[in-house]
């Protein structure tokens, strides 16, 4: 049962979090939301920190594991496909509705008592992203596909795009967005291919 209470505290805090931000979210809120007791939430997590921090680590793991799925799951395919794919994939990831504000949220407006651990969070979900965008990138190399010598400057051109989709995500309506991102991702890929 404690895994169970745990799990829906988490779940109901990914939406409260994503809907009316860290200022807006109360522990009374979010304990009324599961169907417990305000003080039953500190059996589970000490603060509303705590419990943030729960909630952005679980969406940067879940963000990650998408893109690490997707450069697995397509491993035959021709290497343009399959960083446009891990491109595509995570960036519907992110338009998930609350795990996508959430993660909005935490990286670009992270709450003042947490900017130190969410940046590190961020780090760390940039090594693990940098870890498949160079094995991406050494396919490509050897296989004669793109024309960057170095992958620092595919790393920053993905990254840029990907985080531009990311925003783009937020303000468009799907026509819109698919335009825009097909359009994005072909004078990326013209800037990196042979």
């Amino acid at each position: 049962m404690t895994k169970t209470t745990r799990t829906s505290i988490i779940q109901a805090a990914l939406s409260l979090f994503a809907t009316s931000g860290y200022d807006g979210t109360t522990l009374a809120h979010i304990a009324r939301t599961v169907g417990i007791q305000k003080p039953s939430l500190y059996n589970h997590f000490s603060s509303k920190d705590e419990l943030y921090l729960t909630v952005a680590k679980k969406v940067m793991e879940e963000s990650t594991e998408v893109m690490m799925a997707s450069a697995n799951t397509h491993r035959k395919k021709a290497i343009e496909d399959r960083i446009y794919l891990v491109l595509t994939e995570s960036v519907d990831f992110i338009r998930q509705r609350h795990k996508g504000v959430m993660y909005k949220r935490f990286m670009l407006f992270p709450p003042s008592s947490l900017t130190e651990d969410l940046r590190k969070l961020g780090q760390s979900g940039d090594a693990k992203i940098d870890r498949i965008l160079m094995d991406l990138y050494e396919e490509g190399r050897n296989e004669g596909a793109l024309n960057v010598d170095s992958f620092a400057v595919f790393r920053a051109g993905f990254y840029i795009l990907m985080d531009g989709l990311f925003t783009e995500s937020f303000y468009y309506h799907e026509e819109d967005f698919q335009e825009r991102l097909e359009g994005a991702w072909t004078v990326f890929w013209q800037g990196i291919s042979r």
